[in-house]
């Protein structure tokens, strides 16, 4: 488990993707490229696999973000702002939009070293 400490002063980065569509609410369509699951190789499907996912423009402005110069913590600081919430009401949102965007493969973060001593301090 990483400390929160680290957790906020990763960097995430967008993954390769095909492409990404305006949707008329101001939100985008971000298509990606997977590899097929191991059990579709097994039945002999092969070949790659294209998935869509819709964002709002809240997720749109996460996702976007997400530029691999901004840590955590710069997003949620520019998010609380834009947004007019409380640090930790930013925090929530951000982090759980940012869990669920490495969940579909959309995003990964890079997470620093982080040392015994400032490990145990938070």
């Amino acid at each position: 488990m990483i400390s929160r400490a680290s957790a906020l002063a990763a960097v995430p980065i967008q993954l390769p993707i095909v492409c990404t569509t305006p949707r008329d609410d101001g939100g985008i369509k971000v298509t990606v490229r997977f590899d097929r699951p191991r059990w579709h190789r097994w039945l002999g499907v092969t070949g790659a696999v294209e998935r869509t996912f819709g964002l709002d423009p809240f997720g749109r402005e996460v996702y976007e973000a997400c530029d691999g110069k901004r840590s955590v913590r710069d997003i949620v600081r520019e998010f609380s702002e834009n947004h007019k919430l409380s640090g930790p009401e930013a925090e929530l949102a951000v982090t759980r939009f940012l869990r669920t965007l490495m969940s579909k493969s959309l995003v990964a973060v890079a997470v620093p070293e982080e040392d015994e001593s400032s490990a145990s301090k938070d």
